[in-house]
């Protein structure tokens, strides 16, 4: 019955964000145009650009949907079951994570860009006979993108006949990612030998980071792309997480008004875990994967961007199948820097 309610509770307060964020992206009175080098109504007026920052790490995104300078504040919600014992009536607990993030991404030049993530993390755990609570700050991720863009093929008489051709975006993009994850969350030995290593407020490692986007846009359809690949170091307790792979994809339609842009998106995304090692031992099933869908939307406004999206799992096999993902919710308020 309680799962029931939390259930409901959280798909209300989705349905009540999305009409808020309608509702004030409505009255929005921007002055200006979004995007001031297009001169029309078309998809390329409201966003010069769509990137595939979306790179996923616990399936959620290092960027927004549209590729705009920004800072801004994000909550992400993330549930777990885990069952320690083989039998159907092991102990099991259930696991809510609780992520308040500062995140921006700030441009150094037209191509190159640097984006940021603080996180605090209030998690919890519930046992049927007691509850466990950590808090503090996460580790903080900082990253810098290389931003190639692609244009179409110029026609070789226009070439000839004129100098002056300005050269038109083809729609698709590629970004070159690398950077880093700090140690600035703290790392407890004691929770590692739990069911849920993961129930931790960082790795205690400095972490290498590699990540490869794509986006493509045309008329008022979208597609992004990422990868991303997580180099895990070893901590002071001789503690290595494994490697992470993620990757996620979105398809969105552009609904454009005259002061504001909303983006409908369906996707998915997943990660799939290398095993953990201690004192350079494999530990036993601490490896695994996860497959998603995700459903959201994200609105831009000239001087905000509003977002929020729902993730639910569709496959998976954590821990030895100990571990159950069982949804996710990402919110987002950013203040747009590209005015």
């Amino acid at each position: 019955m309680i799962n029931v309610l939390q259930n409901f509770k959280i798909k209300k307060t989705i349905i009540l964000l999305t009409f808020v964020l309608i509702t004030i992206a409505s009255f929005a009175n921007t002055g200006k145009e979004i995007c001031s080098k297009h001169n029309n109504h078309s998809f390329e007026y409201y966003f010069c650009d769509l990137c595939g920052c979306s790179t996923s790490s616990g399936s959620f995104g290092l960027g927004t949907l549209n590729n705009a300078s920004f800072v801004g504040v994000r909550y992400i919600y993330q549930k777990f079951q885990s069952k320690d014992g083989i039998f159907d009536n092991s102990p099991t607990s259930t696991e809510n994570f609780h992520t308040y993030q500062l995140w921006g991404k700030l441009p150094i030049n037209e191509n190159l860009y640097v984006s940021a993530i603080l996180p605090y993390q209030d998690l919890n755990r519930e046992y049927t006979d007691r509850n466990e609570s950590i808090n503090g700050f996460g580790d903080a991720t900082i990253m810098s993108w290389y931003k190639f863009k692609f244009y179409k093929k110029v026609d070789e008489e226009k070439s000839k006949l004129y100098t002056n051709i300005t050269r038109e975006p083809s729609g698709h993009s590629l970004e070159i990612g690398l950077g880093a994850k700090l140690p600035t969350g703290k790392f407890e030995q004691v929770l590692a030998d739990r069911v849920n290593p993961g129930f931790q407020l960082g790795t205690g490692s400095l972490d290498g980071i590699l990540g490869l986007a794509h986006s493509y846009g045309a008329n008022k359809f979208g597609v992004n792309t990422s990868l991303t690949y997580y180099f895990k170091n070893k901590n002071k307790n001789e503690y290595k997480f494994g490697n992470q792979f993620s990757y996620a994809s979105n398809f969105f339609y552009a609904i454009s008004k005259e002061k504001y842009m909303l983006l409908p998106f369906v996707g998915f995304s997943g990660n799939i875990y290398n095993k953990i090692k201690q004192y350079k031992e494999e530990v036993p099933n601490t490896d695994g994967n996860v497959f998603n869908g995700t459903l959201g939307a994200e609105i831009t406004t000239k001087d905000f961007i509003f977002g929020a999206n729902y993730t639910l799992p569709i496959s998976h096999n954590l821990f030895g199948g100990n571990v159950t993902p069982k949804q996710a919710v990402s919110i987002y308020l950013n203040f747009n820097l590209n005015n």
